[in-house]
């Protein structure tokens, strides 16, 4: 009969270094196959923490108790909290309750984007957060399998699992081989040192015998329907067929299309936030303007707000070469380390040099039919946008069909930016009038222009620039053409560069990646399309408006004006609030981050765990320690005091074999541990199987003996001789010599 209590799972694999390490490399190479779906390189070091951090853990604090492991758990959630949240939350590293707010817009906003955007998306927050939550989760399944359960191959289904899916959402995505073969040679290592771990350890529930076949073929039959699903699923997930951004079919039957590796706001936002000044192009003209590369003019509220250009082959034309006016800008173009495929040009594009030019006729957007714009040498003639005389600021003749596209909205954009647009621009009865009075509401003095703050991981990236009334170029422009949308007024927004700095040697223009710029450009009757009506404050910094000619200074202060609150209004409701005063510049706002993550954010994320670890583990033992000495029979509080025993044995490596009798664990474990640990451990077996067997009732002086006994035991472990036996014990399990039970 068995009597040592009940059996344990982890043994010698769950300590054994091997394996861990060799499941770690497993998992690493899970992160590092993310490359395929995201873009950028901010991505690597927070999914290799969430890989290897669950390894490091369970080596760290193996236990089979259910208490343990969720307070592991919560502790790994405190930390990822910690490190997702902390640029907008706290400067000290502790969450608040605006934590939770600004982690689930960041994870609503990687869903978002991961939903509508073909990948590889961009390396935004929310996307990183949900990468490092499918790390995590991977690598934690992995390690219970391979320690708890003592699988092998069911250890490497989780991985497996990922990968699929990753190369089935990203069938055109370049490299993932790497990752590929790292998780090919790393299982490969896993299965080799798990099969001679197991070998030296006692046999347990699972990974031998019946059971364990039972559970590898459920496993193995998970994972590879996990895969089919991925692979037959994935091309039907939303925005797996997602049109492109540019349709380049000049003759409407080809199939040449043209997607911009990063959406054209993310790399404005990426260029400013760079902090080398890098030379992009030099243009010679006689005036400075700001040079356009391309004009979006669809909007989304997905992902933090999203503007697209889509166009097909009966939008697009081949070459340009109109009239041109008597002041028409002249530019000569050389293009450097620009990339993509925009070229670009002055507002408005009458004729260009190239013949091949591809031309996006709604918008005179420029694009090269070369694979790339570095290199390039042409020549634009641009027509400038014409200042509106009195007559034409009068006029208020709807606009023409070819236009009212530019109109629409969304029905989910908030009703708040709506219901603020009409009272910016209440009693203007000209579109020129409300155009202006947009203009002059963002231009007040009230909103803060600061490149580093990044909404775009926002659900409501517009309402919270509107509450907190700071942002930089992007959330001005797209702000501003809603908001003229929502009165009526033709919008879209423009990417591209502000004038740069003239040369005085060669009297070029030199622009660089910190001359990234948005506007917003809006059509007016008699007028057409024009960019006179830049929202974005001027700025030292890089990215503030430089437009030519701007007059708009500190205008007239307009009617009063609310900015609407960051909850969702219901429909009907005015969705506006008491004014926000001007935020201080020195004082970073709340819900803003930079779309980094500072060193000091990892350490806080660490520490955090750390201290959970520290805290829960010890609060456990001594709670489950204190039950078994409260239990109201004697006999039931001698068998607690053995299984405290047990569980001592456990932590130092020993496995608990079910046809062991006490008295013979004793004995075995006896050289192990030390003679002076041996002797009350030894005691403590009688006293526990004569508890079991005896036909007297155990008295509550024997019960009380039994634990003094426990106690010694444990003193001894904590001695000079017991630290010995503990190193030696260590030495033999890392070597693969664990001790095999002895022959029943």
């Amino acid at each position: 009969m068995t009597t040592t209590g009940r059996p344990h799972g982890t043994t010698g694999p769950g300590r054994a270094l091997g394996p861990t390490l060799a499941l770690a490399a497993v998992s690493a190479g899970v992160a590092l196959g993310m490359g395929r779906l995201v873009t950028g390189d901010r991505w690597v070091l927070p999914l290799l923490a969430a890989a290897l951090l669950p390894h490091a853990l369970g080596l760290a604090t193996r236990t089979r108790t259910l208490a343990t492991q969720i307070g592991v758990w919560a502790a790994g959630l405190v930390g990822f909290v910690v490190w997702a949240t902390v640029p907008a939350t706290t400067r000290i590293g502790i969450p608040t309750g605006e934590s939770v707010r600004v982690l689930g817009d960041r994870l609503g906003a990687g869903v978002a984007t991961l939903r509508n955007l073909t990948p590889p998306v961009p390396d935004r927050p929310g996307v990183v957060c949900i990468a490092a939550i499918v790390c995590w989760c991977t690598a934690a399944t992995a390690d219970a399998l391979a320690t708890r359960r003592r699988a092998t191959v069911g250890a490497l289904g989780p991985a497996v699992t990922v990968l699929v899916w990753v190369a089935a959402l990203t069938p055109g995505a370049d490299g993932g081989i790497g990752a590929a073969a790292m998780v090919v040679v790393a299982g490969g290592v896993f299965c080799t040192v798990q099969r001679q771990a197991l070998r030296t350890q006692a046999p347990g529930r699972v990974g031998t015998g019946r059971a364990g076949t039972r559970v590898l073929v459920v496993g193995t039959g998970l994972a590879v329907a996990a895969a089919l699903v991925g692979v037959a699923l994935a091309p039907r997930l939303p925005g797996a067929d997602a049109p492109p951004l540019l349709d380049l079919r000049p003759d409407g039957r080809g199939s040449s299309t043209y997607q911009t590796s990063i959406p054209p706001l993310v790399d404005v936002a990426d260029n400013l936030r760079r902090g080398e000044r890098i030379e992009l192009f030099t243009v010679d003209a006689r005036t400075p303007q700001y040079w356009r590369t391309v004009a979006l003019d669809r909007y989304s509220p997905a992902a933090g707000g999203q503007w697209t250009l889509q166009a097909d082959g009966r939008d697009i034309a081949r070459g340009l070469d109109g009239a041109a006016p008597r002041d028409a800008v002249v530019q000569r173009f050389e293009i450097g380390r620009l990339g993509e495929r925009w070229m670009p040009a002055a507002f408005a594009p009458v004729a260009v040099s190239r013949a091949d030019t591809l031309v996006v006729e709604g918008s005179l957007t420029l694009v090269t039919e070369a694979d790339s714009v570095t290199g390039l040498r042409y020549s634009v003639t641009s027509a400038p946008p014409p200042e509106p005389t009195p007559a034409q600021q009068a006029e208020v003749t709807p606009p023409p069909p070819a236009v009212v596209p530019a109109t629409r909205l969304p029905a989910d954009v908030p009703a708040a930016v709506r219901d603020l647009a009409v009272t910016v621009t209440a009693g203007a009865t000209t579109p020129y009038e409300r155009a202006r009075r947009l203009r002059d509401f963002f231009r007040d003095g009230t909103f803060t222009y600061d490149p580093q703050v990044d909404l775009q991981d926002s659900a409501d990236a517009t309402l919270e620039f509107l509450r907190i009334r700071r942002g930089f170029c992007v959330q001005f422009a797209s702000t501003y053409a809603l908001m003229a949308r929502a009165v009526g007024i033709p919008a879209r927004v423009a990417v591209g560069f502000t004038p740069g700095t003239s040369d005085p040697v060669t009297g070029r223009y030199v622009v660089t990646n910190l001359d990234a710029h948005a506007w917003p450009e809006v059509w007016l009757p008699g007028v057409g399309w024009t960019n006179r009506f830049e929202p974005t404050p001027p700025s030292a910094g890089p990215g503030g408006s430089a437009l030519p000619g701007d007059t708009a200074g500190t205008p007239v202060a307009p009617p009063v004006a609310t900015p609407p609150t960051t909850a969702r209004p219901t429909p009907g409701s005015p969705g506006s609030a008491p004014p926000a005063p001007a935020p201080d510049p020195a004082v970073p706002p709340t819900g803003t981050t930079d779309g980094g993550t500072p060193w000091w954010q990892w350490v806080a994320g660490v520490v955090a765990v750390v201290a959970g670890l520290l805290t829960v583990r010890p609060a456990t033992r001594g709670a489950r320690r204190a039950a078994r000495r409260r239990r109201p029979d004697p006999a039931a509080r001698v068998a607690g005091a053995w299984e405290e025993a047990l569980d001592r044995l456990v932590a130092l490596g020993e496995p608990r074999p079910v046809h062991c009798t006490p008295n013979e664990l004793a004995a075995r474990v006896g050289a192990r541990v030390g003679p002076d640990a041996a002797r009350p451990l030894t005691a403590l077996a009688d006293a526990h199987t004569a508890a079991q067997f005896r036909g007297t009732r155990v008295t509550e002086p024997e019960a009380a003996a039994a634990w003094e006994r426990l106690a010694e035991f444990r003193r001894q472990l904590r001695s000079g001789s017991g630290r010995r036996a503990r190193r030696a014990r260590g030495l033999a399990a890392s070597s693969g010599a664990g001790a095999r039970p002895p022959a029943a």
